[in-house]
């Protein structure tokens, strides 16, 4: 009896054991399923502003929360409430083309030191990378040199290198499949509206074109000789090569130009449109070199800092930007408000 007993204890104890491996298992896998699956977005879902990629996406705003390229250190991935308290870091990657939607952040990596210059050209220090809101879960989408990184959807439109081609055109899904080129001309993705981008050839006479992302179909949206094309709310914004550098916006309803600034002896070089306002940098003498804001109909011109100014970023509260000569220390402005005082803003 002694015996029986001991082998029902010992068959009860290997079912027993044998059904907790199970129930692990099981957990496990469902955890592992829950870590690797990817949340998708709407069709016409977008990672950033136009004018903030066009400025290296070193800003992106979403929900309330800015993400940002922290200066400060090294460039690397940190998060701060839009009124800029309580910022921390996420990872230690350093990053640009920011774009955050959904559950991610989608990022441009680039962990430059100088000890390591010697890999930047074999791509080993940049790449297409996804991660959760958190900073966690990185993910190697692309992991090759690559220019601007625009969301449009559930696709990473990027400008792809290769050997032969210094910077093609293309797209890749968010889980990191479907790697498709769309083209050899290294067109910049920054500006997505509604599944379109829009972006200034930089072949040929330099039009608008728009790329529709559903048809795959490229075709010319106006007739100019453009810099920086961004469609918004209805207009086309570009620095027109043709009228010495002008800032304008093309109206396509009534199939209007318009001026928005020119000045004798300066050139428009960069600029941002946020909501009512447009902030550019104007190049000429030391008396008229800088940042500049006015409203989006050319009017209301405002000084805001002289000198060489660069990374322009708009967030609802706050711009931001850096001098040229030192870009590690990080100044803002007020967006839209009336004050266009100058603040040197520090984070740590």
């Amino acid at each position: 009896m002694a015996g029986k007993a001991g082998h029902i204890m010992k068959k009860a104890i290997t079912i027993a054991i044998t059904s907790v491996l199970v129930i692990l298992t099981a957990v496990f896998a469902f955890f592992s399923y829950k870590r690797n699956k990817i949340t998708y977005n709407n069709d016409n879902a977008v990672g950033n502003t136009a004018g903030n990629l066009n400025n290296g996406g070193l800003f992106c705003e979403y929900n309330d929360k800015i993400y940002f390229a922290n200066p400060y250190d090294d460039n690397k991935l940190y998060v701060m409430n839009s009124d800029c308290t309580n910022a921390r870091k996420l990872n230690d990657d350093s990053v640009a083309s920011l774009n955050v939607c959904g559950n991610y952040i989608y990022y441009v990596k680039n962990n430059f030191k100088q000890s390591t210059i010697g890999t930047i050209f074999r791509g080993q220090l940049f790449g297409v990378y996804r991660c959760d809101l958190n900073g966690e879960s990185q993910k190697v989408l692309y992991n090759n040199i690559s220019g601007t990184v625009a969301l449009s959807g559930n696709y990473l439109f990027y400008q792809h290198y290769s050997d032969t081609v210094p910077l093609a055109f293309h797209k890749i899904d968010i889980a990191g499949k479907k790697d498709e080129k769309v083209s050899d001309t290294p067109y910049s993705p920054a500006c997505v509206q509604n599944g379109t981008i829009y972006f200034s050839d930089p072949n040929g006479k330099h039009n608008i074109l728009s790329y529709d992302t559903k048809s795959g179909n490229t075709s010319v949206y106006y007739d100019c000789n453009s810099y920086l094309a961004d469609v918004e709310n209805g207009y086309a914004y570009y620095i027109d090569l043709s009228k010495n550098y002008s800032l304008v916006r093309y109206n396509p309803s009534n199939k209007t130009l318009e001026l928005l600034y020119s000045k004798d002896g300066a050139k428009v070089i960069n600029y941002n449109v946020y909501g009512n306002k447009i902030f550019f940098q104007l190049e000429g003498d030391a008396s008229v070199t800088g940042l500049y804001r006015m409203n989006i109909d050319g009017t209301q011109i405002e000084p805001i800092a002289i000198g060489n100014i660069t990374n322009i970023h708009c967030t609802s509260k706050y711009t931001f930007f850096q001098y040229f000569e030192n870009q590690g220390i990080l100044y803002r402005v007020n967006t839209s408000a009336p004050d266009t005082s100058v603040e040197q803003i520090t984070v740590k």
